[in-house]
């Protein structure tokens, strides 16, 4: 979890929640535990979970379950799950109020994903929340256990979110944590099995946008910032300001043609910046070209390079970008290709290479192997 200003901004692109009840979740700072004691001079504790999450799809997780705990699993114990940004009203200070929340729950939540194994701030509120004793346990939302190998977090019982046996299993661990009755195996099972369908349906396009994705190991290559892959994304290289006009219309043509050919064979998402550049002498520079290409190609796992003839173009970069990306990256060459593209394509398992006499031979291609084609391996016809 971030502060609500830091990440108010980023998480707009996750959609509506057309789905939910979001309406029945409280902003409520009048509760505050500052400074409540205990008979024994400690902090006293309330039913409170403290539901710890970064990133965008991490803070969607963590706003549905806040809603499924409170008025499903725990309708009749008066649980109050708190999640910032939501539970800071606006003008509190925002760093105390998380600091008294960490002290005075009885049980923590860490919403995981593969875009925020890397978040500092998840583990110092683990951190914060083990020094208090809490029970804390990781939800992983698809993503394994192997993730938190070499964490801070790799000797906790981590709970896989999509298996419901699992997430009963935390229900039951959260009634522990809060001291509650525990409830016979068939009221247990009724009671879970709603919420957690329920749960899964209002956070259906979350889960389908985080399972189609996977974290980026090369950080440090550019651009930083870009640090998941989109499963069945295709980047498309052609050159576009080292051929003539005519070539580039005619490149263009076929280009928009394939692109309705690569999503019927299953790619949900085709890009290439010849899309949106109607003709040659609108392309605005390679400098912008950079810019916008880079992040694109880091997120796609495949990649289709079509290469005409030898012209010392800016496709022969996004090549070695993908090479060092290790990208699944099919290529199409009327000419001979330099001669260490030639090698790849015979010894590097992701890469194929085919020679073509015209488009029809591209589009034959691809509809012949569909996406085997791009899974590398030995050479297909």
């Amino acid at each position: 979890m971030m502060s609500g200003a830091t990440e108010k901004a980023a998480s707009a692109g996750w959609g509506n929640r057309s789905k939910t009840s979001t309406a029945k979740m409280r902003v409520d700072t009048s509760k505050s535990t500052v400074d409540a004691k205990g008979e024994d001079g400690g902090i006293e504790k309330e039913n409170k979970i403290f539901i710890s999450w970064s990133g965008n799809g991490s803070k969607e997780v963590a706003l549905e379950l806040k809603e499924c705990l409170e008025n499903e699993i725990f309708e009749n114990e008066d649980v109050e799950c708190f999640v910032s940004d939501l539970d800071i009203a606006s003008g509190t200070d925002w760093w105390n109020k998380i600091k008294d929340e960490l002290r005075t729950s009885q049980a923590g939540i860490l919403c995981i994903t593969k875009e925020n194994l890397d978040a500092a701030w998840l583990y110092f509120e683990a951190g914060a929340l083990v020094a208090q004793e809490v029970p804390t346990i990781p939800l992983l939302i698809h993503c394994s256990s192997k993730v938190l190998n070499n964490t801070p977090l790799s000797s906790k019982q981590a709970i896989d979110f999509c298996k419901e046996d699992r997430f009963r299993k935390m229900i039951v661990d959260l009634r522990k944590a809060l001291g509650f009755e525990k409830l016979g195996k068939n009221q247990l099972q009724v009671l879970v099995r709603a919420a957690y369908a329920n749960l899964k349906d209002r956070l259906e396009p979350v889960l389908k946008q985080l399972e189609s994705t996977s974290a980026f190991s090369r950080k440090y290559v550019y651009p930083p910032e870009i640090d998941y892959i989109k499963h069945k994304t295709i980047y498309i290289s052609v050159p576009m300001s080292s051929i003539t006009a005519e070539e580039y219309d005619e490149i263009r043509k076929h280009i928009n043609e394939l692109k309705p050919l690569l999503h019927e064979i299953g790619f949900v998402e085709v890009t290439c910046p010849i899309f949106d550049i109607e003709t040659a002498d609108r392309f605005d520079g390679k400098t912008k070209a950079i810019k916008d290409n880079f992040p694109k190609m880091k997120q796609v796992d495949s990649m289709l390079v079509i290469y005409p003839r030898q012209v010392p173009s800016s496709t022969l970069v996004e090549i070695g970008y993908a090479l060092a990306l290790s990208k699944k990256m099919v290529i199409f060459h009327k000419e001979e290709l330099p001669y260490i593209l030639t090698e790849a394509g015979e010894t590097i398992s992701n890469i194929r290479t085919y020679k073509y006499t015209d488009f029809e031979t591209i589009k034959d291609i691809i509809r012949k192997n569909e996406m085997t084609l791009f899974e590398g391996g030995t050479q297909l016809a």
